[in-house]
């Protein structure tokens, strides 16, 4: 697992736990979006699949313009991906 602090220019979208998706580039988080924010039926056992609904199409594209798209988990202001 890789584990990437939430930098400061973050910090309003940081909303505490939760699954999330996260863009990074060269090892620095750039953007954050909470799964269950995105899907509102969000059912977080099932998080894995949730990279495969399409309502995410748009968001995933956001973040693919940042850098690379991960999934994970936000928590104590770091993300770990899953």
């Amino acid at each position: 697992m890789v584990t990437f602090p939430i930098p400061d220019g973050l910090a309003a979208a940081y909303k505490g736990s939760g699954h999330a998706l996260a863009a990074v580039k060269d090892g620095v988080l750039c953007d954050l979006l909470y799964l269950r924010d995105l899907l509102p039926d969000f059912e977080p056992e099932l998080a894995e699949y949730a990279i495969k609904d399409r309502r995410l199409a748009p968001s995933i594209a956001h973040l693919s313009s940042l850098g690379d798209v991960s999934i994970g988990m936000a928590s104590g202001w770091e993300f770990t991906e899953l």
